[in-house]
Formats: C-alpha cells, structure tokens, sequence
C-alpha cells in the first residue's frame, strides 16, 4: 500500500515574515497587494535573509551575491496578468491565486478545508494548500484476507473498527481488494486499535504505535 504526498514549498508572502525582519535598509518589503518583494539592489550581500525563512523558500545566489525567491510573479501583474504564470499554465487547475479580503479568504479556507503549511512559525502565511494532511498527518491501512480449500482470497466488507483509549474514531468496510485505509491520524496520540469482523468469522484485534504511516500487511480472518 503506497501513499505518496508531494508538498511544493515556495515563498509564502507571510504578513509576519522573518525575512522582512532579518534584512537591513528596507532589502525585502511587502507590497500593498500583499506579495513580499526582494529589493535586488538594497539585498546584495545580505546573505542573513536566507536562513530566516522557516520554509527554506529563499536560495542564495552566489553569483550575484543575492537571496532570490519566487515573487509570485509581481512583474507580470503589474503588467495586466491576472494571475501568476504557474496557476495560468497548470493543466490539472492544482494550483490557484485569488486577491480578497482576509474575511472572503477564511470563508474560502473553511468551505474548500484550506490549511497553511507550519501555522506553529507564527509568520501568517499567504498560501494555503488543500488535503495538506496527506502530508503532515499519517495512514494506517491493511488488507484482509481468507483461506479455504487451498486458495487465499480477498475479503471485501470486512467491518474495521479504529479505537484509542477506547473510544471509536472511525469505522469504514474493506474494499473489493479486501483493503482499508484509515487517514489523518497524529503519531502522538497513543496506540490504536485496529479490530476487523466479518459474519461469522473470528475476530482479529491488532494494536499499533503509531510513529509513522503503516501497512499492517495481510490480516487473515479464520
């Protein structure tokens, strides 16, 4: 069972930003619109804004003696574009940029579950992503299987039950392939009970520790 997540970290235009705070003489700005500027002239040799950015978004030019990061494309809206270059060309539309007030956005985050990558930073990030938890949170999955007459088969509608401490958290049924998923689970919050039941068949019970995504391989109920 694979479950890749691929998170693009770029520069977050962050209302908090540490990179503002780190440079000197006005180097790094935000504008009006809310996109964080790099002042190309004042931010030569300002090497100090690289490591502040807690997302790592800025690159040192050693060149041009230069941190550099994406602008969300300024140029290029302040010459009519209406949108940046990356959502205009993206042919699955994954990627969106919309200009509204703080009120229409957290309407927009709750509606379509809108996350911002490391709210813990403090720096009020400007980039929301959607089903962020593929990538911050873990899964436990596991398949479920019987045996008879020679031949091992697959069980589709197996009940699974996940419990901690006791209390129910999520019940789903096996998939035609005798698969279960269970999603957006914290690695912290203790072991979890994984308990499998079909008709007639005996009970499996399999407890986990949780410290990163799992397959639990083949179940077989007897």
């Amino acid at each position: 069972m694979v479950d890749v997540a691929f998170v693009p970290i770029m520069c977050n235009h962050c209302d908090n930003a540490p990179c503002i705070t780190a440079s000197k003489d006005g180097a790094i700005y935000k504008r009006q619109d809310g996109i964080v500027i790099i002042d190309p002239q004042k931010a030569l040799g300002q090497k100090a804004i690289v490591d502040s950015c807690p997302y790592g978004a800025i690159w040192w030019n050693e060149e041009v003696k230069l941190g550099q990061k994406w602008i969300f494309d300024a140029h290029l809206l302040d010459q009519g574009w209406k949108e940046p270059r990356c959502a205009q060309v993206c042919p699955t539309g994954a990627i969106r940029s919309t200009k509204v007030e703080d009120s229409a956005m957290k309407e927009v985050a709750d509606r379509d579950q809108l996350e911002v990558l490391h709210p813990e930073f403090g720096t009020r990030p400007r980039i929301y992503y959607k089903n962020l938890y593929r990538f911050t949170k873990n899964f436990l999955g596991g398949s479920v299987a019987v045996e008879g007459d020679g031949m091992v088969d697959c069980l589709e509608g197996a009940n699974v039950v996940l419990t901690r401490a006791g209390i129910r958290i999520a019940e789903q049924n096996t998939d035609r392939y005798g698969d279960f998923k269970f999603d957006k689970l914290s690695k912290d919050d203790g072991p979890y009970t994984v308990e499998i039941s079909y008709s007639n068949r005996q009970k499996e019970v399999v407890e986990v520790f949780l410290d990163e995504s799992q397959f639990l391989g083949i179940i077989y109920l007897k």
